[in-house]
């Protein structure tokens, strides 16, 4: 009987890369619907917006198990390349400015139709 060169922990740490990689792949799928919905509204195109939102919403569901996942097993994905874990911190920065430029987005987008309101 022959030794196959995988052993058990290997399996287990290829399966961990291959949630930070799946992780990596919705965090940017993710970033380009925000980085969309951005552009959307600071060019004052509110309409666009709607096209995106059953995507978004599927990403956002996919990008919450993906990291349910990565976070059930940390001691793996711990062990995982850094190269690898370095793109992660990357693509969930680029992730989390979007998600900051659209708050300031929408929060000017609502003062403004405030202000708007008022002046009627």
């Amino acid at each position: 009987m022959t030794e196959t060169s995988s052993t058990p922990d290997a399996d287990f740490g290829a399966h961990a890369a291959e949630r930070v990689r799946a992780l990596i792949d919705l965090t940017d799928d993710l970033a380009r619907i925000f980085e969309e919905e951005n552009l959307a509204l600071a060019n004052s195109r509110p309409d666009d917006l709607a096209p995106l939102q059953a995507e978004k919403a599927r990403l956002a569901a996919a990008y919450a198990q993906s990291i349910r996942a990565v976070a059930a097993d940390r001691a793996s994905v711990a062990a995982v390349e850094t190269s690898l874990l370095s793109r992660l911190r990357e693509a969930t920065e680029g992730f989390e400015a979007r998600a900051a430029r659209q708050k300031s987005l929408l929060e000017r987008a609502a003062n403004a139709d405030g202000e708007f309101a008022q002046a009627l």
